[in-house]
């Protein structure tokens, strides 16, 4: 069922406005994560501006996945912008590899969710790209020991759940 949807702008209480939201989406895009002197302004805050790309991104992920209101020209400029782009590429590198990674995985799950109809060259070119981030990031990162900031699963069974609840129980007594 196509549902219609609308955003309602209320940055100003005295025009308040209603916009179809794959217009809004187009506005915010334009205006903020592809305009050339935003990212400029983002890329002064290093490591978080980085991450803040990124979750711009994310939400752009999340629109389309929500609402199907993201037009494919959008998720193409992005890939051209943030992953092929040398010198934005770079940026990510020197500053939050892992922002760079998590866009680069965000779009290649649109594509292969069907969200995202790329631009064939587009999507060869991502392909490569990921996996050479991918490969360098384990190839800098080596063995990991010791604190490390990253994303781990483990996976434990109900005998160590029991053990962990005993000693938060200790824990949270003192």
């Amino acid at each position: 069922r196509d549902v219609e949807a609308y955003y309602g702008d209320t940055r100003d209480a005295d025009h308040v406005e209603v916009r179809d939201l794959a217009d809004e989406v187009r506005r915010v895009v334009r205006t903020k994560l592809l305009n050339p002197k935003w990212i400029e302004g983002m890329k002064r805050h290093g490591y978080k501006g980085a991450g803040d790309i990124s979750k711009r991104v994310g939400r752009v992920y999340g629109w389309e996945a929500t609402t199907q209101e993201v037009d494919d020209w959008i998720f193409d400029d992005i890939a051209k912008t943030f992953i092929m782009d040398e010198e934005n590429r770079k940026f990510f590198e020197e500053n939050n590899p892992w922002a760079m990674e998590e866009m680069g995985r965000r779009l290649l799950e649109a594509e292969q969710r069907g969200l995202w109809k790329a631009d064939p060259e587009v999507l060869d070119a991502l392909k490569s790209l990921y996996l050479e981030i991918e490969g360098w990031m384990e190839e800098r990162m080596g063995d990991v020991e010791g604190e490390f900031q990253g994303g781990a699963i483990d996976v434990i069974n109900a005998d160590e759940v029991k053990a962990w609840k005993e000693k938060m129980a200790k824990v949270l007594k003192t």
